[in-house]
């Protein structure tokens, strides 16, 4: 299930950047355009969501095997820090491979892997179960925070002697800051809540078809809140911008109301295709992989020429083509590259020369 939604997160994603690098700027309007934007604001917080479902998902093996808190908390910090280091070594290779991405501070840029990266060592941090107990009031309370001051602290300026690199991981200005912890943090806490709720439903398959519909239903209900509310009243929240209306409470419950609905229906399309294969279970388990290579795809040196040059039908078969090829690459990496290496090391065992004994 959770493979399922990461899958679904990269088809997304993939959707987002393609468009934006493809399509030519007279496309982008429109009822068509509008529903990709819309799309588009999924994949980046069902990532994070899914990094508090996932952290969740161990606290609560942990808490089954009586694995000590320090030991949880150790192993996700570890990974943490692997994250934010893959993240600047991204981002080395995008500098290296196209210069237009700016000076040396594009090697510091905060984007979706630092937020993953930063949001992993703050769950481990306030997260992990402590004496047996878990600690979602902790959580909830910590993502409200982080999401009520988001419209604030996000978008803040910070001193000029304070180093960019390290107050981008807080707030402050785009191109350094474009995931910074206020208010993108609330996304990871809140998933930490919904794994413990999904494990605990997990025990009862009643239970866990209940937990899906209500899930199904509460999305359906804070998305036409939202939209409700927008269309009573468009200016009811004022915001600077279009950047810091995206970190405002209204965007985060559209949003979480449709991850709600689409958790619901991958739920039930796992339910019916049962063990068989899925392109969506397929590409989420290899979804770091395809992020750094689509990257590349849609924004890179070498496909600069496809650049805004496209109208819809045509930047959809583009998008297709790249799906395909992502889909190839997570084969090659999860099967053949493992049958491959089975092969090698029974052909080195069958032809190794039996030891004396």
């Amino acid at each position: 299930m959770v493979d399922w939604l990461r899958g679904a997160a990269v088809m997304l994603m993939m959707l987002a950047h393609g468009m934006d690098a493809w399509l030519l700027p007279g496309a982008k309007s429109g009822p068509s355009y509008a529903a990709i934007k819309v799309a588009s604001g999924i994949p980046a917080r069902l990532f994070l969501l899914l990094v508090g479902v996932s952290a969740a998902i161990q606290f609560e093996t942990g808490l089954t095997t009586a694995t000590p808190s320090a030991v949880m908390r150790r192993r996700l910090w570890r990974r943490g820090l692997q994250v934010l280091g893959l993240a600047y070594l991204f981002r080395l290779q995008e500098w290296l491979l196209a210069h237009c991405y700016g000076g040396w501070e594009a090697l510091f840029r905060i984007d979706i892997l630092n937020a993953i990266g930063s949001a992993m060592i703050l769950i481990a941090l306030v997260a992990v179960p402590r004496r047996g107990r878990r600690q979602i009031t902790a959580v909830l309370v910590l993502a409200a925070l982080f999401l009520g001051l988001g419209p604030w602290v996000g978008p803040a300026h910070f001193p000029a002697w304070l180093p960019r690199p390290l107050t981008s991981y807080i707030g402050g200005q785009r191109p350094m800051a474009w995931f910074p912890l206020f208010p993108w943090a609330a996304w990871p806490l809140v998933g930490v809540a919904i794994g413990h709720l999904w494990v605990y439903a997990s025990q009862d398959q009643r239970r866990l078809r209940r937990c899906f519909v209500l899930c199904c239903l509460a999305g359906a209900v804070m998305t036409s809140t939202v939209g409700i509310v927008r269309h009573v009243d468009p200016t009811i929240i004022r915001y600077p911008s279009e950047v810091i209306q995206q970190m405002g409470p209204g965007i985060f419950f559209h949003r979480l109301g449709l991850i709600g609905m689409l958790s619901a229906f991958g739920f039930l399309w796992c339910r019916v295709r049962g063990g068989r294969f899925s392109a969506f279970r397929q590409l989420g388990r290899t979804s770091l992989l395809i992020y750094w290579v689509h990257v590349e795809l849609c924004y890179g040196r070498l496909v600069f020429a496809l650049r805004s040059r496209f109208a819809l039908p045509g930047a959809t078969l583009l998008l297709l083509g790249l799906t395909a090829l992502m889909l190839g690459l997570s084969l090659l990496k999860t099967r053949y590259l493992r049958l491959a290496g089975e092969w090698l090391a029974g052909l080195r065992e069958r032809f190794q020369k039996p030891r004396l004994a």
